[in-house]
C-alpha cells in the first residue's frame, strides 16, 4: 500500500471541529475533538473518538457525561485555543467563560450549538477509543454553519 496515498485519501473524509468538555473533579476539562458522528437516530446515539494518550481521555473515561460544542465557521480562534489548555479558572477555560449545566457539564457561553451526552459504553480499540453516547440535552442558541476541518489549514488523521 502506498502510505502517502492512504494519508491523502483518509484526510479527505469530512471532519467537524468540536470542543468537548467534561467535569474533572470540581474543575472543567476541555479538548478539540474531530471524530464525532451520529450513529443512531432513535435513540439518538453519537460516537465520539478521543485520543487515548491525551489528558482529556483521562477525564472523559471517568465521566458520566460530556458536552459537545459545535462552533460556527467564524470561531476558529476559539477552537484553536482548546488544542492545549493553559489556563483554567473557576468559570473559564483559556479565557472563555462557561456555566455549569444541570448535570454538571461546563457549557461554553460563546458557542451557538451544544449537545449534552451520557456515556453509554467505551470501546477500547486503537489509539482513539470509541465513546458511545446518548444525546440527553440540546442547546441551540443560534443556527449557524459549523466549523469543519475543510474551513481551516489544519488536518488530523490519515
Amino acid at each position: 500500500m502506498n502510505l502517502a496515498h492512504k494519508k491523502t485519501i483518509l484526510r479527505k473524509i469530512p471532519n467537524g471541529l468540536f470542543i468537548t468538555t467534561a467535569k474533572a473533579g470540581k474543575e472543567a476539562a476541555g479538548a478539540v475533538i474531530s471524530f464525532v458522528t451520529q450513529i443512531s437516530i432513535d435513540p439518538s446515539y453519537m460516537a465520539i473518538l478521543i485520543r487515548k494518550n491525551s489528558s482529556f481521555y483521562t477525564v472523559a473515561e471517568k465521566s458520566e457525561y460530556l458536552a459537545i460544542h459545535l462552533p460556527s465557521k467564524e470561531q476558529q480562534s476559539i477552537v484553536a485555543s482548546f488544542f492545549k489548555i493553559k489556563d483554567k479558572s473557576k468559570n473559564s477555560i483559556n479565557g472563555y467563560n462557561f456555566k455549569w449545566s444541570e448535570i454538571g457539564n461546563p457549557l461554553l457561553d460563546d458557542i451557538p450549538m451544544i449537545l449534552e451526552v451520557k456515556i453509554i459504553e467505551i470501546i477500547d480499540k486503537g489509539d482513539h477509543p470509541i465513546f458511545i453516547c446518548e444525546v440527553i440535552n440540546t442547546i441551540l442558541r443560534k443556527d449557524l454553519n459549523m466549523l469543519t476541518m475543510a474551513n481551516t489549514t489544519w488536518h488530523y488523521g490519515g
